[in-house]
C-alpha cells in the first residue's frame, strides 16, 4: 500500500497535477487492517513530502466509514509522538506534510480584503442661542470646522490584493491608535486596488507613510519568496537527519545559506526546530549545545559561460580584463560608439555563478513564456562606489529605486546610452573615479512606464495575472528599461572611470 502511493503522488508530481486523492486502500475485499492502511498511507505521503515536491501541493484521503477516521487521526498523532524522539521526522511532518495535507501555516496570500471598520464614540454639541438663525450658523460653522480638519486619502497599490492576514492586523491596530477609518479596495475590472484613509488630517498623514512602508515590506517579501523559488531551482542544500538521511531545507534557508556562502559569512537558521548557526563553506552547522549537523551543497545547473577565468570551487570573482583582450575592446566599443569619451581605469568582469544561474532560469522561463528568444539587451547602469561590492555578490535592488527618482515605476532602472548613466548616476569617489556596469538585462516584451507603479501593467486586462516583462520611457524608440524583479539583471561588467 505504502509503495503504491508513493508510486501514485511520484505520477501526478510527473505531470504537474497539484492535488491526489486516495481511498482507504485495502479496508474493503483486501481485509488489511484499518490501522495498518493509515500507516502505510500517511508513512507514504511522509516519504513524498521530503522530496519537496514542486507541483502537487495538496494530498486528500477519502474515508466512508466514520469509525476510520479514528485510525488515520491516531496515525499522525503516534508519528507525531515518534518525532519527540527524531527530530528530524519532525520536521518532515511539520514542515512538509501539513501543506499536502492542505493545512498548516498561511501559505498564499488573502483572497478577500475585510477590515473590521472601527466604531468611535460620537462627539456631541448642545447648542443654545437666542433665536434659531443663530443656532443654525454656529452649526454650519462648527460643520465647517469639522470639514476642514478631516481628510482623505487614497492609496493605489496592486500589492494591495497581497495583504496576509498579519498584514491586515497591523492596519487594525493603525486604526485603532490614530482614530481614522481604513478602507480596502481589491479593484474590478480595469480598477486598481487601492486602501482608502478618512480621519483628522494629522492622523491620517501619520498613516499613510505607515501604510506604504508596509506595503514596503509586502512586496520585498514577494520578492524574497520569488528570488527564493528560483534558487532552489538551481542550487538544493540539504543537512544530514539523525538517521543519515539528507534532507533538502525549505526554500527561503536554502537561499539563506547560498547567500551566506557567496558572502563568506555564517547565517542561523532552523534545522529540525532548532536554531543553528550554519557555516556554509565548511558545510557544517552547530546548535548552542554544540550539535553538529552536516550539510551538502547540490548543484543542478552548473552550465557556466566558457570565457569565463577558471574559479575552482569559489562561486564568486572579480576579474580584472587585460586592455587587450576581446570582452575588454567589446566593453569599450559599446561605450564608444555613441561618441562618448571617457578614460577608462579597468573594467572587470562579474564571475557571480548563483547570480548567473538564476538568471539563466528566468531566461529560459522568459523564452518560453513569450515564445521567442529576443528577450536579452546589454545596457547601461551608474551608480556609486559604495554600493558596488553589493551589486556584484547579490545583483540589482529594487530597493534603491526610489533614490533617483521613479518616473517610468519602482523599479531598477537600464539606460540604452553609456552618457546617460555617467552624467545622471555616476557620482564620483574621492579620487574623482565613476563607476557604470554594463548588464544584460531581460527585458522581454515591454510597453511604456507610468511614475510610481510597482509591476508592470498587464498586457491583456482580460487576463491581469498576464503581465509585461518590463517597462520604457518610448515603446518605438526606448532611451531607458525599467525592471521589477531584481533576478532580471545581471551585473556583467563593472567599468570604473574618469
Amino acid at each position: 500500500i505504502k509503495s503504491t502511493v508513493y508510486a501514485a503522488l511520484k505520477l501526478c508530481e510527473e505531470k504537474t497535477f497539484r492535488s491526489a486523492a486516495f481511498p482507504a486502500l485495502g479496508t474493503g475485499v483486501g481485509g488489511v487492517p484499518p490501522a495498518a492502511v493509515a500507516d502505510a498511507m500517511v508513512g507514504a505521503v511522509a516519504d513524498f513530502a521530503k522530496k519537496q515536491p514542486k507541483s502537487i501541493h495538496l494530498a486528500k484521503i477519502v474515508i466512508f466509514q466514520p469509525e476510520m477516521l479514528t485510525h488515520f487521526h491516531n496515525s499522525m498523532m503516534k508519528m507525531q509522538g515518534e518525532a519527540a524522539r527524531s527530530k528530524g521526522f519532525m520536521s518532515t511532518i511539520k514542515d512538509a506534510v501539513t501543506s499536502l495535507f492542505g493545512y498548516g501555516e498561511e501559505k498564499e496570500p488573502r483572497k478577500t480584503l475585510v477590515l473590521q471598520k472601527e466604531e468611535f464614540e460620537p462627539a456631541v454639541f448642545q447648542l443654545c442661542g437666542q433665536n434659531k438663525k443663530d443656532v443654525d450658523l454656529a452649526k454650519q460653522r462648527i460643520v465647517a470646522l469639522i470639514q476642514k480638519e478631516q481628510v482623505t486619502r487614497i492609496i493605489k497599490d496592486e500589492l494591495v490584493c497581497h495583504l496576509t492576514q498579519a498584514d491586515m492586523a497591523d492596519l487594525e491596530s493603525l486604526q485603532q491608535q490614530l482614530t481614522i477609518s481604513i478602507q480596502l479596495k481589491e479593484g474590478l475590472d480595469e480598477e486598481e486596488p487601492s486602501i482608502c484613509l478618512e480621519g483628522l488630517t494629522r492622523d491620517v498623514f501619520l498613516a499613510e507613510p505607515a501604510i506604504r512602508s508596509l506595503l514596503l515590506r509586502v512586496q520585498q517579501r514577494r520578492t524574497q519568496k520569488h528570488k527564493a523559488v528560483q534558487m532552489s531551482e538551481c542550487v538544493e542544500w540539504q543537512y544530514q537527519d539523525p538517521s543519515g538521511q539528507m534532507v533538502a531545507f525549505d526554500a527561503q534557508s536554502n537561499l539563506l545559506l547560498e547567500e551566506a556562502l557567496v558572502a563568506h559569512e555564517p547565517v542561523k537558521l532552523k534545522i529540525n526546530g532548532e536554531t543553528y548557526q550554519a557555516n556554509p563553506a565548511f558545510k557544517m552547522a552547530f546548535s548552542s549545545k554544540r550539535e553538529e549537523v552536516e550539510l551538502l551543497r547540490v548543484d543542478k545547473k552548473a552550465v557556466l559561460p566558457p570565457y569565463w577565468t577558471d574559479m575552482g570551487e569559489s562561486l564568486f570573482q572579480l576579474v580584472c580584463l587585460d586592455s587587450s583582450s576581446g570582452d575588454y575592446k567589446d566593453v569599450e566599443q559599446k561605450m564608444t560608439s555613441r561618441g562618448l569619451r571617457l578614460n577608462i581605469l579597468k573594467i572587470e568582469r562579474v564571475q557571480n555563478v548563483t547570480l548567473w544561474q538564476t538568471y539563466q532560469v528566468l531566461k529560459g522561463s522568459m523564452e518560453k513564456k513569450n515564445g521567442h528568444t529576443n528577450n536579452e539587451k546589454q545596457l547601461f547602469h551608474g551608480t556609486k562606489a559604495a554600493v558596488t561590492d553589493f551589486i556584484n555578490k547579490y545583483g540589482f535592488n529594487r530597493g534603491y529605486a526610489g533614490m533617483h527618482g521613479a518616473m517610468y515605476g519602482n523599479g531598477t532602472y537600464f539606460a540604452v546610452d553609456p552618457a546617460y548613466s555617467v552624467r545622471r548616476y555616476a557620482k564620483p569617489d574621492a579620487l574623482g573615479h565613476q563607476r557604470m556596469y554594463l548588464a544584460r538585462v531581460l527585458v522581454g516584451d515591454f510597453t511604456k512606464g507610468q511614475q510610481s507603479i510597482a509591476a508592470p501593467p498587464a498586457r491583456d486586462q482580460a487576463r491581469p495575472s498576464d503581465l509585461y516583462d518590463s517597462v520604457t520611457d518610448n515603446e518605438a524608440t526606448p532611451s531607458m528599461f525599467v525592471i521589477f524583479h531584481d533576478a532580471q539583471a545581471y551585473p556583467e561588467f563593472l567599468i570604473t572611470f574618469t
